[in-house]
């Protein structure tokens, strides 16, 4: 069965820079869980946030998160599929060019993360999130 989000659901997206310099400051704490997934996926120890944002889906509208740099994660269409799965269509801008476009599986919670371009000594990581607020000051994206 194929049904739109929640109305109460919300696509929350982190712009992270990852370096082998040690840092992992402002990153969210649930976040600190994927460390390892992230070291494997570009190669660097460190991890330090940029900026976040998050933005409440509505049907039939994009759904955009800007992000520091001139960057957004801009979220096309997703269908909740059942069993806290999504099926999404999502790109990464920086300014009006899109830097990665890709349709991708998503469970409610588990991030899924992109490798943005190098950057200084470097790398940039967008991580995308869909779930459900429970707080101003927490994101719990298990709920």
């Amino acid at each position: 069965m194929v049904a739109p989000a929640y109305a109460s659901d919300k696509l929350w997206a982190c712009l992270l820079f990852a370096s082998n310099e040690k840092m992992s400051r402002d990153v969210p704490t649930w976040l600190k869980n994927y460390n390892e997934r992230l070291e494997k996926l570009v190669g660097y120890t460190g991890l330090r946030s940029l900026g976040q944002g998050e933005v409440t889906l509505q049907p039939d509208r994009p759904a955009i998160v800007n992000l520091r740099g001139n960057m957004r994660i801009q979220l096309n269409s997703w269908v909740r599929e059942g069993n806290g799965r999504f099926l999404v269509n999502i790109k990464f801008y920086r300014r009006d060019r899109p830097l990665i476009e890709t349709q991708a599986r998503m469970s409610r919670g588990s991030p899924l993360f992109f490798r943005g371009p190098l950057w200084r000594n470097g790398r940039l990581i967008v991580a995308v999130v869909i779930g459900q607020r429970t707080g101003w000051d927490i994101w719990d994206p298990w709920e």
